[in-house]
């Protein structure tokens, strides 16, 4: 669950979830494709954040709109386009 927190008499519920992907995916991000590690989820209100090590070597972090699942050729599955960035980067 998460802590209660209150302001002026008001008390609301914080939930913070992070989880660590076993096995990892293979993600197409703005940046470059990577592997996704940890999943963290600010709540109801908000997208989940992935956190990729690209290729590159650098840890980034993606929302849910800025991530596509690579190609994998034992299934079938083409590769998809490169994701236009939801925030500037």
């Amino acid at each position: 669950m998460g802590n209660a927190l209150g302001v002026g008499g008001l008390v609301y519920w914080t939930c913070l979830e992070m989880i660590q992907l076993n096995p990892e995916l293979w993600m197409m991000t703005p940046k470059g494709e990577g592997l996704a590690f940890i999943v963290t989820d600010y709540g109801m209100d908000h997208n989940k954040i992935f956190t990729v090590m690209l290729n590159s070597g650098e840890i980034l972090d993606f929302d849910l709109r800025d991530c596509r699942r690579c190609e994998n050729p034992s299934f079938g599955v083409q590769a998809p386009s490169v994701p236009n960035p939801y925030y500037n980067i």
